[in-house]
């Protein structure tokens, strides 16, 4: 009766060992996929995955929403990544500088699925009186030099949100290109790089509806610092972001015979590089 007893005891055990060891590797397997991937993290308001306008955010001026960072896949897709041995520095001085080839790194200043046609490009002739800061794109029978264009218009809808081609601090523009007229530009946002490939360099984001980065902060590359509008002198022109690159040194030009040194220069070549179309 003993050894019955006890070999019915040992069946017992052992059924009840397999069922706990069955149980514990169904839960094992199925667990991971009963839960189901976790919720996707939310988009940042402000950032270049958000659908901001101009009539959905009215006065942007210190909202947070502009002057918050996108999330860093926001930044990837809108600029894109630079190669594993890193983007070439800009030159740091006119004699390394080429016009109209030299590259400057910087991101690319909006959302990657934002539809852009370039328009007007650098040189060409604008009306308005000419100041010291001013490309030239030719002369007159007169003899009197004529304002060229000193960015590239970058026709996109007004209220397009406008991001921060390089890390930097904004700075007043009036300080730094005298005469600055207001009347021609409009609300702008100029940012001076700091970024070891780029640093002393400013781009000049101009005639903006709403500013989100106002001067003195430091924005980061791909930020949202305001939306494009149409102040200053671009009422009434096929709605654009007119950009400016400018050097932090001058450089020597030859138009019509006629030698003019300025800061700014072709935007196009370093656009071309980080447009997310182009690639």
């Amino acid at each position: 009766m003993a050894g019955r007893s006890t070999g019915r005891a040992l069946i017992v055990a052992a059924a009840i060992v397999a069922v706990g060891a069955g149980a514990a590797l169904a839960a094992f397997t199925s667990g991971p996929a009963a839960a189901g991937p976790g919720p996707s993290a939310p988009v940042a308001l402000g950032s270049p995955g958000s659908s901001v306008t101009s009539s959905s955010s009215p006065g942007l001026v210190g909202s947070p929403s502009l002057g918050a960072s996108p999330p860093a896949s926001a930044s990837a897709t809108s600029s894109p990544a630079p190669s594993p041995s890193g983007p070439k520095a800009a030159p740091t001085s006119a004699a390394g500088f080429v016009p109209g080839k030299t590259i400057v790194p910087m991101g690319w200043p909006f959302a990657a699925s934002v539809k852009v046609h370039y328009g007007p490009g650098f040189g060409v002739y604008r009306v308005g009186p000419l100041e010291p800061f001013n490309m030239i794109s030719g002369v007159s029978k007169s003899g009197a030099l004529l304002r060229g264009h000193d960015g590239i218009d970058l026709q996109v809808p007004v209220g397009t949100p406008v991001l921060a081609p390089f890390s930097g601090t904004v700075i007043d523009p009036r300080k730094h290109w005298i005469p600055w007229d207001p009347a021609r530009y409009g609300k702008v946002v100029a940012i001076q790089s700091d970024e070891p490939t780029s640093v002393g360099y400013t781009v000049i984001l101009v005639h903006l509806s709403s500013i989100g980065a106002p001067i003195g902060v430091h924005v980061t590359r791909g930020q949202v610092v305001g939306l494009t509008g149409i102040t200053g002198d671009a009422a009434g022109t096929i709605p654009h972001l007119h950009l400016e690159l400018r050097a932090p040194f001058l450089i020597r030009y030859v138009v019509k015979g006629v030698v003019r040194r300025v800061d700014a220069f072709d935007a196009r070549p370093s656009l071309l590089a980080v447009d997310p179309h182009r690639k």
